[in-house]
C-alpha cells in the first residue's frame, strides 16, 4: 500500500528549511558581531599610546564619543595632533594642557577637581549623606512616637473589654 500524504507535510518541509536557513544567518550574524575588533583597541592608524590619550579627550563636534572612538574630521585632526606632538617629546598632561587652552575644561572626559567642578565630584557624595541623615532622624522620631503610644494608660474597663472580645469564639 503507497502512503498518502497529508496537506501538512508539504507545508512542513519548507517550515524546517526556512527554521535551519533561519538558525543559518544567526550564526552567520554572531560570527560577523564576533569578528569585530574590540572597542578598547587602537585603530592600526595610530599607536596605543596616541589611542589612550585620544580616550580621554572628548570630540568637539560628537556627543558622548572620545576623540579615539570618533570618525569626525576633527577627531581625526586631533588624533595627528597627538601623534605629532607625542614625536616631538611631549608627555601625556602636556597635550591634554593644549587641548584644554584650546577648547576649555569640557574637552577633557574627567573634568577636573578643582574649583567649579569640584562640586560636580562631590554633589553625589553630600546627597547621599543629606538623604542618610533625614533618614536617621526620621526613623528616630518614628521609634519614639512608638515607645510613647506603646506606654500610654490603658483604663481597666479597656482591659476588659478587650479581655472580653478576645475570649469570644
Amino acid at each position: 500500500m503507497a502512503k498518502r500524504q497529508t496537506p501538512n507535510a508539504k507545508r512542513r518541509i519548507p517550515g524546517v528549511i526556512l527554521s535551519v536557513l533561519g538558525i543559518a544567518y544567526c550564526g552567520w550574524l554572531l560570527g560577523l558581531a564576533l569578528a569585530q575588533p574590540a572597542a578598547n583597541t587602537p585603530p592600526p592608524d595610530f599607536s596605543p599610546q596616541v589611542f589612550e590619550i585620544a580616550r580621554e579627550l572628548r570630540c568637539p563636534v560628537c556627543q558622548g564619543e572620545s576623540v579615539a572612538e570618533s570618525n569626525a574630521g576633527i577627531s581625526q585632526e586631533m588624533r595627528r595632533i597627538i601623534a605629532e606632538q607625542l614625536a616631538q617629546g611631549k608627555n601625556k598632561e602636556q597635550i591634554k594642557a593644549y587641548f584644554v587652552s584650546r577648547y576649555g575644561p569640557w574637552i577633557l572626559y574627567e573634568p577636573p577637581r578643582a574649583g567649579l567642578t569640584l562640586w560636580v565630584w562631590l554633589a553625589p557624595l553630600v546627597g547621599v549623606g543629606l538623604i542618610g541623615a533625614g533618614l536617621y532622624f526620621y526613623l528616630q522620631s518614628a521609634r519614639r512616637r512608638s515607645l510613647e503610644a506603646g506606654t500610654a494608660e490603658v483604663s481597666e474597663e479597656e482591659l476588659r473589654r478587650a479581655e472580653a472580645e478576645l475570649d469570644q469564639p
